[in-house]
């Protein structure tokens, strides 16, 4: 595995805490978002025990964690809920919440294997985590006024977003909470065909299924992309129910909705990393892992690619880390841009990312990269800085560990940086 010692400067310019530790809890590095957040100085804290300062730790949990993401190479997670911080810290933004503490994501990631040291990262998720006390109050809700489904029409209408339409999606009632939701009155939506709040990125695929199953007289269940009269886009988990005549016919739709925008917002902060918005290593681990794991052949069908940006390290120390951050922004949006929507395309650390490309040959594979490699050398960040890439190809062997993949594309990736750099070499 490639080691990489993260600059300072990098590390301190980051809205999130870092610290980098040993397997004894020895700190070695404490970033400036730490120093502020916890009041306690890099000087003060360097070279001595984390335990010092915050014995509540469960330090048998933290040495457990520390010792797996040294062994397997990859990040692992510190479980946190609301009763139980990893370190605490007072929440200082002015908010009507009941939160006092600041609500806290922590990944332990191997920094230095061989002097067993971790860096350990804290982000910040106390809006989220009140987004999502709060989806769940408004759940809890919907379901006591869904008991009352019958029996009080005035609450749903205030309550729950509820449509009513003809079989081919011409709107003929609304609740007010809908409309109050969609920034719409009633009176402009009625006689409206329900497409007009389509959003062009939910597939056609799903849209057919949904016709399919009402055309077979049975419910659909499932989530929906619309979006309001203010061009704004909501996450809806929806019913659609069709109501038949008394031949037997579909005469109508009743479509319930629920908002789950927030949970989308949060399922998406876990798996993206927030630089380039592709995945992250933990979700590309995460989904390589299962593959390995279950063996089906549909999945397992697939070319491992390593990438790494040639002389990255000299860009940031030529032009600042800045610039660092936009070539890393430009390149991930070459691959997206150069290949196919199945394709899975992570950031793995750093400079480097990795692609998963599936049901393809590995000459295919092969013909695809060198496009993309072509891509990255024409293109031009900013003031005519040009940027080179190195590639390292394999294709899964049934059976195999994901580790065994991962090192055939590792020693594939040396070959082309040793050879010369920007080129694509397979094994």
């Amino acid at each position: 595995m490639i080691e990489i010692r993260y600059p300072d400067v990098l590390l301190d310019s980051l809205e999130n805490g870092h610290m980098i530790i040993d397997e004894h809890f020895v700190v070695s590095y404490w970033n400036r978002w730490l120093a502020i957040n916890t009041q306690i100085n890099k000087e003060d804290i360097l070279g001595k025990n984390l335990q010092e300062f915050y014995p509540d730790i469960n330090y048998k949990v933290l040495y457990r964690k520390i010792k797996t993401a040294l062994t397997i190479g990859t990040p692992t997670f510190y479980d946190t809920n609301s009763s139980k911080k990893f370190i605490s810290i007072n929440r200082n933004k002015v908010t009507t919440s009941s939160l006092k503490l600041m609500q806290q994501q922590v990944t332990i990631s191997p920094y230095i294997i061989s002097e067993s040291r971790v860096m350990i990262s804290i982000y910040d998720i106390s809006e989220l985590f009140e987004a999502k006390l709060l989806i769940k109050k408004e759940m809890n809700k919907v379901n006591k006024l869904n008991e009352k489904l019958e029996a009080d029409r005035d609450i749903i209408d205030k309550n729950i977003m509820v449509m009513k339409t003809s079989a081919n999606g011409f709107i003929k009632d609304v609740s007010s909470f809908f409309c109050d939701s969609f920034n719409i009155s009633k009176d402009e939506l009625i006689g409206k065909n329900v497409s007009i709040f389509k959003s062009d990125d939910i597939s056609d695929i799903v849209y057919r299924n949904l016709i399919e199953t009402l055309k077979n007289k049975k419910p659909w269940n499932g989530e929906l992309k619309y979006k309001t009269s203010k061009n704004q886009e909501k996450w809806l988990q929806s019913r659609v129910v069709p109501i038949l005549d008394l031949h037997g016919e579909v005469h109508e739709l009743n479509a319930v909705y629920h908002d789950i925008t927030n949970e989308k917002l949060l399922a998406e902060l876990y798996i993206t990393d927030s630089l380039t918005k592709l995945y992250n290593r933990a979700y590309f681990d995460e989904t390589i892992n299962m593959i390995v794991k279950h063996q089906r052949k549909a999945d397992s069908d697939f070319i491992l690619v390593l990438v790494d940006i040639d002389h990255f390290k000299l860009i940031n120390d030529t032009y600042g880390h800045q610039v660092g951050d936009e070539v890393l922004v430009a390149i991930a949006k070459t691959l997206k841009g150069s290949l196919r929507d199945n394709d899975l395309i992570a950031r793995w650390g750093g400079e480097e990312f990795v692609i998963m490309l599936k049901n393809i040959t590995l000459n295919e594979a092969k013909t695809i990269i060198e496009k993309v490699r072509v891509n990255i050398q024409n293109s031009i960040i900013r003031d005519n800085i040009k940027v080179t890439a190195s590639f390292g190809l394999t294709k899964y062997i049934i059976n195999e560990d994901s580790k065994e993949i991962f090192k055939r594309a590792d020693d594939a990736l040396y070959e082309a940086k040793k050879d010369g750099r920007n080129r694509v070499v397979v094994r």
